[in-house]
């Protein structure tokens, strides 16, 4: 099992490793400062994690059908709109919900709206509005089911706010310190900080090695992202 470490003990670490142990809040490198970077080195590792192995934050939802209702929310904490898989799942009826290919979906769209012949749902991605992006279903619901559509989606990274959360990338312990490292040195304009530089490279080059190699089941064979072309099929 994976060890889990709070904000608290990396931060502690991470004080005692760049000798920050004597610095209060106000001082040059404050505990602001080091959730800042923190957060940085998040992004960056996350960016790797669903780059090379896409299933590590894989998460459920689901969306409950409202007759007349097209637009569904997307889960609030989805990385990036990356949906694996919707799945219709009401009753005995189960199937796919598949993504409306890129290059006809807005007619497939207008035609659905007239003719509401088919039987199946679809859907895209639409984001008119800042901080709304939704989930667009054709043909248009006619029905009030609950939790008929389950969403597979990547969800983000935990980020840092407080001592008690925790960094949920347990592979990532030593590309987060190096890279809250390198991020210090920068700002005290630090002899080491080139080669702090390098070995933050490093790190994530092993990181990158790890998450490359982390599959279940034995099955070391990975499988490309393909669903760009299979949404233009």
């Amino acid at each position: 099992m994976p060890q889990y470490k709070t904000w608290a003990e990396l931060k502690a670490k991470l004080r005692r490793d760049l000798d920050l142990e004597g610095d209060d809040e106000g001082e040059f490198i404050d505990d602001g400062d080091l959730i800042s970077f923190a957060n940085e080195a998040i992004d960056d590792a996350q960016a790797e994690v669903h780059t090379l192995y896409q299933d590590y934050f894989l998460k459920r939802g689901s969306a409950t059908l409202v007759s007349d209702q097209d637009e569904y929310a997307l889960p609030t904490d989805i990385y990036a709109f990356k949906i694996r898989r919707i799945v219709y799942n009401s009753g005995s009826k189960v199937y796919r919900v598949h993504r409306m290919n890129d290059w006809k979906k807005f007619e497939m769209y207008s035609i659905e709206r007239i003719n509401n012949t088919n039987t199946l749902y679809y859907y895209f991605i639409v984001n008119e509005a800042p901080g709304e992006p939704r989930i667009l279903t054709t043909p248009i619901p006619k029905e009030n089911t609950t939790d008929a559509l389950v969403v597979w989606y990547l969800r983000r990274a935990n980020y840092i706010a407080d001592d008690a959360d925790i960094l949920d990338i347990p592979e990532a312990h030593n590309f987060f310190y190096q890279y809250i490292k390198v991020r210090c040195y920068e700002k005290e304009q630090h002899p080491m900080l080139q080669k702090a530089m390098m070995d933050l490279e490093r790190e994530r080059k092993l990181l990158q090695g790890v998450l490359a190699s982390m599959v279940p089941d034995a099955e070391n064979e990975i499988t490309p992202d393909i669903s760009h072309y299979e949404e233009m099929s």
